[in-house]
Order: structure tokens, then C-alpha cells, then sequence
């Protein structure tokens, strides 16, 4: 896997490398990007919160949240619209849509690192 920052690529085969890139005050954009096929997670960190942008062949989506107690994980919605309808999508008080915290986007970096795939730790909408 390639991370990208600030227009330099490096190379990452494992979590502890991540860990090291992101530092404990991660830079502002990130962007970790597949060898194996057309997947990249993007992260934006900003004061204590983060957001997460995923693009892959078929999808473009944006992280909703966290996935609530007891909902399945790795949902997608077709529109915010629905996302603010839909109780599986309710947010933990204090949290806006489209808004994760750093913990939860360097855990959508580690699984995506470990499964090449689409991170379960947080729901995702349609990106408009």
C-alpha cells in the first residue's frame, strides 16, 4: 500500500509502519492507496475529529460515523437524507455527520491496510 502526504508516496506493508507516518498528530490529508487494485481511503484530520473518503471501482462514499451499538457495520446509504431517517445511522451525542475521531479513522487506516477493502468501523453515504 502507497500512503500519500503532501505529494510524496512511501510504501507501508504493515500497521506499525502507518502508525510510525501518521505520527501522534497526523499530518492534515492523507491518502492511502491500494497496490492490488483501484481502492483509496482518503483521511482529512483537523483539531480531534477526521473525515473519510473512499473510492474504489464501483463506489464514492463518505463515512457517516460511527457504526452505533448494535447496527451492523459497513452500511451504505444512498443519501444523507436517508442516513438522518435511518436509526441504524443515528450519531453519538457530540458528533456531526461526516465526522469521525482520530481513533476511528486510524482504525478505517489499519483495516484497510490489513483487508484491502472498505473499513466496517464506520457507516458510509452516497457522496453527492
Amino acid at each position: 500500500m502507497q500512503v500519500w502526504i503532501d505529494g510524496t508516496a512511501t510504501t507501508v506493508t504493515d500497521v506499525a509502519e502507518l502508525d510510525t507516518i501518521l505520527g501522534d498528530e497526523p499530518p492534515g490529508e492523507v491518502t492511502l492507496a491500494s497496490d492490488a487494485a483501484w481502492r483509496t481511503l482518503h483521511i482529512s484530520f483537523w483539531r480531534d475529529r477526521a473525515g473519510l473518503y473512499w473510492e474504489s471501482e464501483t463506489d464514492i462514499l463518505l463515512a457517516w460515523g460511527p457504526v452505533p451499538p448494535g447496527a451492523p457495520g459497513n452500511q451504505v446509504v444512498g443519501d444523507a437524507e436517508y442516513a438522518y431517517d435511518d436509526p441504524r445511522f443515528a450519531l453519538p451525542d457530540g458528533i456531526e455527520p461526516f465526522e469521525v475521531t482520530h481513533a476511528e479513522a486510524r482504525q478505517a487506516a489499519h483495516e484497510f491496510l490489513r483487508t484491502d477493502g472498505r473499513p466496517t468501523n464506520v457507516q458510509w453515504v452516497v457522496k453527492p
